[in-house]
């Protein structure tokens, strides 16, 4: 089991390595591709649960970073993709009790390095709570024009507006 710990942990680190994200020690894999079952981050403030893929620590500061097999947007990060990020970095602050400065996206053709600031934190409880208040409507409205996103969705049957026909 100690010997199956460190060959994880060793790939995890060429994986990290090969992508080019910044230097740390891996605290957290997400490694449910490997067999392994990793235990969520949970906060009791916001109520919300996640597991970033990595969870990096790098002189006393911890970090997520989440792989995307997308491309990295002109604009720079895709919002939801932000507000992932904002909510591990919560999870990371809540668990550990040291606020991350920021966390990184790895899309297929770079890194967005996403800051964690008050006004992200702010703009994530808020996002929260509109999830919260849409998880109650009786109807919602969609957000975007992709089909394929109505057809993943877990809104579907309470949406109104699908794509899917």
């Amino acid at each position: 089991m100690i010997v199956l710990g460190i060959v994880l942990i060793w790939n995890g680190r060429r994986v990290i390595d090969d992508l080019g994200v910044p230097k740390g020690k891996i605290v957290y894999s997400d490694s449910h591709a490997q067999g392994n079952k990793t235990s969520p981050f949970f906060s009791k403030k916001l109520e919300i649960v996640g597991k970033p893929d990595y969870v990096l620590l790098d002189g006393g500061m911890y970090f997520p970073v989440e792989l995307k097999s997308s491309y990295r947007p002109s604009s720079g990060a895709y919002f939801s993709h932000k507000m992932q990020v904002a909510a591990y970095c919560h999870l990371i602050e809540e668990k550990y009790g040291v606020r991350p400065k920021y966390g990184i996206i790895k899309y297929l053709n770079g890194i967005y390095k996403v800051h964690y600031s008050k006004g992200l934190e702010r703009c994530l409880v808020d996002t929260v709570q509109d999830m919260r208040n849409n998880m109650l409507a009786v109807q919602l409205r969609r957000s975007h024009n992709n089909s394929k996103r109505c057809l993943s969705c877990s809104f579907l049957e309470k949406c109104g507006d699908s794509l899917t026909g």
